[in-house]
C-alpha cells in the first residue's frame, strides 16, 4: 500500500497579516477597558481606607474615652514627577492617619499613616472638600487645624522618602463620639484621580465623597454608579 508522505505546511504572509489585524483589534479593545477596571479599583481602595480610618477615629473615641484626631496629610510624592495637586499647588493631600489625643494633649498614632494608591488624591478645594478647606492662608476654615509637621514633635515619618516632608489638617472625634466641626456647616471630603480635574465646583465623573455629621459624627459615603 502506497502512501503519500506527509507535509508540513507553513502559514502564508496574508494569515500572518490577518492574525497581526485581529490581535490589535482587540488590543484596541482591551486596553482601554483594562485602564478603566485600573483606576476603579484604585478608587475602591482608597475610598475604603477613607471610611475605614474615619470609622476607626470613632470607635476609638467612644471606647477610650479621649477624643480621637484624625489627620488629613499633604506632601510632595518623590515619584510622581513635578507632583501638583488639583489646586496647583505642590505635593496633594494623599495619606489619613488616626491619633488618640490623651489627657495631657500628646496624639498617640492609633494606627500607621495610610497612603491612598498614587493616582488617587484628595481634593483640596472648598467645593468638593470643605474638611481641607482652602490652601490659601485665609480660606482654611477654623473648625479645622492646619499644621506643619515641624511644629509638631510627634508626628510620625511617612515612608518612601517623604519623612517629615509634609503638612496635615485635621479634625476631631469627642468621647460622645460627634465631632469638633461646626455643627451650622456641612463637612465632607472628595477623592479623585490626580490626572482628571475638576470642572469649577463640579467633580470629575469618577470620584468619591464622604459626608460626616458634625453633631453625631456619623458619616454617609457617595459614589456615582455604585
Amino acid at each position: 500500500m502506497r502512501t503519500s508522505p506527509h507535509k508540513n505546511h507553513g502559514f502564508s504572509l496574508l494569515e500572518l497579516i490577518a492574525v497581526i489585524m485581529i490581535i490589535g483589534i482587540v488590543a484596541a479593545f482591551a486596553v482601554p477597558a483594562a485602564s478603566t477596571i485600573l483606576k476603579g479599583s484604585h478608587m475602591t481602595q482608597a475610598s475604603q481606607i477613607v471610611v475605614d480610618q474615619i470609622s476607626l477615629a470613632r470607635q476609638q473615641a467612644l471606647a477610650r474615652n479621649h477624643a480621637a484626631e484624625v489627620r488629613f496629610i499633604r506632601y510632595v510624592d518623590p515619584e510622581v514627577p513635578s507632583d501638583k495637586g488639583p489646586d496647583g499647588k505642590e505635593g496633594a493631600f494623599r495619606a489619613i492617619q488616626v491619633f488618640e489625643v490623651l489627657e495631657n494633649g500628646v496624639a498617640v498614632p492609633l494606627d500607621k499613616p495610610q497612603l491612598l494608591p498614587q493616582s488617587i488624591v484628595m481634593n483640596a478645594g472648598k467645593a468638593l472638600s470643605s474638611l481641607l478647606g482652602d490652601t490659601s492662608a485665609t480660606g482654611w476654615p477654623k473648625e479645622v487645624t492646619k499644621s506643619q509637621v515641624s511644629q509638631d514633635k510627634n508626628a510620625p515619618k511617612l515612608p518612601r522618602k517623604i519623612e517629615s516632608n509634609y503638612e496635615y489638617v485635621c479634625f476631631r472625634f469627642m468621647p460622645d463620639g460627634s465631632t469638633n466641626l461646626k455643627p451650622t456647616e456641612k463637612w465632607f471630603l472628595t477623592i479623585h484621580n490626580l490626572n482628571e480635574k475638576p470642572t469649577g465646583s463640579a467633580p470629575p465623573n469618577n470620584f468619591f465623597t464622604l459626608q460626616i455629621d458634625a453633631v453625631s459624627g456619623a458619616s454617609k459615603a457617595y459614589r456615582p454608579g455604585v
